[in-house]
């Protein structure tokens, strides 16, 4: 026998031996995909969310991993496009075979991937998804973030009774599922609540000047501008607003909370309120030693999209743990019932629907930093 023909079959031998011992290194990982939007429109969130979730496996598998087995990521980029989102959702299950998938980041994408998930009967949590519709999709699918139905509500709650304010437009993005149902909650919300809605004016994904619409608004003078997107769009509203004289109160949501914002907004953010899911200025033991560790490793302080990151990997190792294996029906039971998890943006307890129940705070740009103004919590959500 040749020396090629040895060579090949002992090179057979160890692959048969590495898929059928016990243990061998292929066995005492569990591999998790994370499907993050590293490039594109809205690459903060992303890099944000990679940079938390690569720092909460690294504690996990310093500490000895989940019942003894380590974490191995696998990282896609979906570039914050729905269409590259499912096509990673696909890479990982039909060639990566993950036990779980983390992400994706926005809206949009969660919602090309989730029934991808939900075909395969795999797990799915996405960190930051907060559009309304995403856990109805299936029981494999779930979030670590509240829902746009309550921070939407939340705005025009403290809108209209923190703030005393009786009018208010909006301008939203029509062609963004996120930014139409926060519209919806925040325009139903303020109306119950004795508020007129003056004038109204959309747009669509992709769109940046927006003077038409906003010399439209101006005309009606209105005592609140409502902007629910994302940074990249919402920063040139902002800025284009105040350049046509618009001098309302400018309410946000959680999507502009990226370090980008004021050079986008020409610093003409200063003054707006968002809700947001954690603030830096809560005096949490956990919060605090997040904060600290994460400036530590990546040179600047997490936003939000960052502590959703390192919570959504304390809750998938919670759900591992209490699971005892990466069986799929146990792990998706697991996820609908873990609770009392201490994390970076408050106490997480999961309900079965697959939303945390969680807290929501109001800051307010100050000095080019994010104050806390309020503490919500999800009491009737």
């Amino acid at each position: 026998m040749s020396h090629v023909k040895l060579k090949t079959m002992f090179i057979c031998l160890m692959l048969v031996v590495a898929l059928a011992v016990p243990g061998f290194a292929q066995e005492d990982v569990i591999k998790i995909g994370l499907i993050t939007s590293l490039t594109g429109s809205v690459a903060t969130y992303g890099q944000s969310v990679r940079n938390a979730v690569t720092m909460g496996v690294d504690d996990i598998n310093a500490a000895g991993g989940i019942n003894g087995r380590k974490i191995s990521l696998v990282i896609l980029d979906d570039k914050g496009d729905a269409t590259e989102a499912a096509q990673a959702a696909r890479r990982l299950i039909d060639r990566e075979n993950v036990a779980m998938i983390l992400g994706p980041v926005i809206t949009p994408c969660v919602m090309a991937v989730a029934p991808i998930a939900q075909a395969a009967g795999l797990p799915m949590l996405t960190p930051t998804g907060t559009g309304d519709q995403i856990t109805s999709i299936g029981d494999y699918i779930f979030r670590g973030a509240y829902k746009d139905s309550f921070q939407g509500r939340i705005m025009a709650q403290f809108a209209a009774e923190n703030l005393g304010i009786k009018e208010a437009a909006i301008i939203y993005d029509v062609a963004n599922d996120y930014s139409v149902g926060l519209r919806n909650a925040f325009k139903a919300t303020f109306e119950e609540l004795g508020g007129k809605i003056i004038a109204e004016e959309s747009y669509s994904t992709g769109d940046t000047d927006f003077s038409a619409q906003l010399t439209s608004l101006a005309m009606r003078n209105p005592e609140s501008l409502f902007i629910p997107d994302y940074y990249s769009t919402a920063g040139p509203i902002l800025m284009q607003a105040r350049l046509l004289g618009l001098d309302s109160v400018m309410l946000g949501v959680d999507g502009w909370d990226s370090p980008d914002l004021s050079a986008l907004a020409g610093g003409f953010e200063e003054g707006g309120y968002i809700v947001n899911h954690y603030s830096a200025d809560v005096d949490s033991e956990v919060t605090q030693n997040f904060i600290a560790r994460y400036t530590e490793k990546f040179g600047q302080a997490p936003d939000a999209l960052a502590a959703l990151g390192y919570d959504g990997v304390l809750i998938m190792a919670s759900a591992l743990e209490a699971a005892g294996s990466t069986d799929p029906e146990a792990l998706k039971h697991a996820l609908g019932t873990v609770g009392d998890i201490d994390a970076a943006t408050g106490v997480i307890n999961m309900d079965p629907e697959g939303t945390p129940i969680k807290s929501a705070v109001i800051l307010r740009i100050t000095g080019g930093k994010w104050e806390l103004v309020d503490r919500i919590d999800p009491i009737g959500r």
